[in-house]
């Protein structure tokens, strides 16, 4: 037996006013039940699965989720509990539409391909084409969203890991959202409440003299992109696909994707603090034959880092796009 005041320090908790959770020994949780609902449903509203032989898939809405979201700790380690039910309403253009549904999703199972329910309103050719590509490809996408949503959740929250020292649990993150300058776009940026993570935002607008469908093919195909930033790029280019620039110094993943259109994304750079991301949005703009306005907006940005990033945006993509290729363009 330990003599008084000797023993494993995560035993030894004084009599504290203030309640102190001392070394993070004792149970406890915060519930992201509400907050979870709400982000999905976000990510979720009018999202563009893909493209493919005239059809376009797509998620009106999460018309109905329910389910338990928990992050807790316990002697320092930090865990997350979930099962989660959703429904969403699909459609693919002109009359065809359907619904989804997702019958369990869990802690355990999320990375998994964990089942997904596929209805059709009508049974004509065209609604059944696109039950058929929806159950092919489109549950995937739909099932990327959500992995892509927990395993960010799981990095701010530092799930299954250690903390040493730990106190209580991480502060909760807090939406930033601004405007840039000429633009609507909302942020989808977390942070924690620091002025270290204050979001900044800016917004630029080019005009490129290629053909629309070329200057998108540049900045989402993965061999263009090895080329112009001199390094390894990895671009899975689809609504909910992942990527990877400059040897993973920035990734992030697809919100939306419209090809020959709009570009959304949630983009970080490696040194940016756990779960923190920007949104960027590219709206391509075809002008006349071979002229295309390329409208560029991030938001989300941590304060300090503006310039950086500025910078990193014209000498690694467009700059260097536009001297490697020999392509015209200008700032406006």
């Amino acid at each position: 037996m330990a003599r008084v005041g000797e023993g494993d320090p995560r035993w030894i908790v004084d009599d504290r006013k203030d309640g102190h959770n001392v070394n993070a020994w004792h149970w406890e949780e915060r519930d992201l039940s509400g907050e979870c609902h709400e982000e999905l449903k976000r990510r979720l509203k009018n999202f563009t699965l893909l493209k493919e032989d005239n059809i376009e898939l797509r998620v009106e809405e999460l018309s109905d989720i329910s389910g338990d979201v928990t992050v807790a700790q316990r002697k320092g380690k930090m865990m997350c509990y979930f099962e989660l039910k959703l429904t969403l309403k699909w459609s693919a253009g002109g009359d065809v539409s359907g619904k989804l549904t997702v019958p369990e999703v869990d802690h355990d199972n999320f990375r998994d391909e964990y089942d997904i329910t596929v209805s059709v309103t009508e049974n004509d050719a065209a609604s059944q084409k696109a039950d058929a590509l929806m159950r092919s490809k489109g549950r995937a996408a739909v099932r990327n969203v959500i992995t892509n949503y927990f395993n960010g959740l799981f990095e701010t929250y530092q799930i299954g890991k250690n903390l040493k020292n730990a106190s209580s649990l991480p502060p909760p993150a807090t939406k930033k959202e601004t405007t840039p300058v000429g633009g609507n776009v909302k942020s989808g940026a977390t942070a924690t409440d620091s002025k270290d993570t204050e979001a900044t935002s800016f917004s630029w607008k080019m005009r490129w003299r290629i053909p629309v469908e070329e200057l998108f093919t540049v900045l989402m195909n993965e061999e263009r992109a090895s080329v112009y930033t001199r390094a390894q790029a990895k671009i899975d280019p689809r609504s909910g696909g992942t990527f990877e620039f400059l040897g993973g110094v920035i990734s992030g993943f697809f919100v939306e994707v419209v090809p020959n259109a709009m570009i959304k994304m949630q983009w970080r750079l490696r040194s940016w603090p756990s779960g923190v991301h920007s949104s960027v949005v590219m709206a391509l703009k075809k002008e006349e034959p071979g002229v295309v306005t390329l409208e560029f907006a991030q938001v989300g940005i941590p304060e300090g880092e503006l310039q950086v990033v500025q910078e990193g945006w014209r000498a690694n993509f467009f700059d260097a796009i536009k001297m490697v290729f020999g392509y015209s363009m200008e700032y406006i």
